[in-house]
């Protein structure tokens, strides 16, 4: 069975983080311009770590682990998206399945930055729901239709951290919470279908 981690929440840092230079309008105080301030310095800190030739790939997916971590609530973004899941799981499977997730991010992910793409993210404002900013970018590309992004920024313990992307209208965890539930429905509800099915995934990223 094929597992089909098509778009994930984090399919835009190799696809659409990966630009420059970075433009921004002016952003009202607080909260909004410490959100906006915080996508920036994301995608200045890729374009800086992560593209190029220079990296082995081992080196190249240790700094994207790096990253996920400094920008990304990576456990809390695996727990949402395995979403009522979560509570039937044991810890020893919550434990592996958050492991899981961020190991296969960075081996899908990392051998993206070798290439570089000189297009534009453009900040173009914040709105807020609830304790969230979200941080309105277009993605300007040539002669090509713009791509609209829009970056849920979250301030757990104190620091900001990125929660979800939306793209075109179309939230990232939402999408892959749809494809975790499925691959568990076709295992007969058991998170450990789940388990292994990211394992191989990850076995075969790591190897390429």
């Amino acid at each position: 069975m094929k597992f089909a981690f098509r778009t994930t929440y984090l399919a835009i840092i190799g696809t659409i983080v990966l630009f420059s230079p970075i433009t921004a309008k002016a952003e009202a105080n607080g909260f909004h311009k410490g959100a906006s301030t915080f996508v920036m310095a994301l995608a200045n800190d890729v374009i800086t770590n992560l593209t190029g030739n220079a990296l082995t790939d081992l080196q190249r997916q240790e700094k994207l682990r790096g990253i996920l971590k400094s920008y990304f609530d990576v456990n809390s973004i695996g727990k949402w998206v395995l979403g009522r899941h979560w509570r039937k799981a044991s810890a020893a499977e919550r434990s592996e399945y958050l492991g899981l997730f961020e190991d296969l991010i960075v081996n899908t992910y990392a051998i993206r930055f070798k290439s570089y793409a000189n297009e534009k993210i453009k900040l173009t404002g914040t709105a807020s729901r609830g304790q969230t900013a979200i941080v309105k970018s277009v993605i300007e590309r040539g002669s090509q239709q713009p791509v609209r992004v829009d970056w849920r920024v979250t301030y757990p313990d104190g620091q900001y951290k990125i929660f979800d992307i939306v793209i075109e209208g179309v939230s990232m965890i939402q999408t892959q919470r749809s494809e975790f539930s499925s691959v568990i429905r076709r295992n007969g509800g058991r998170v450990s279908g789940l388990i292994a099915t990211l394992k191989n995934r990850s076995r075969s990223g790591a190897r390429n």
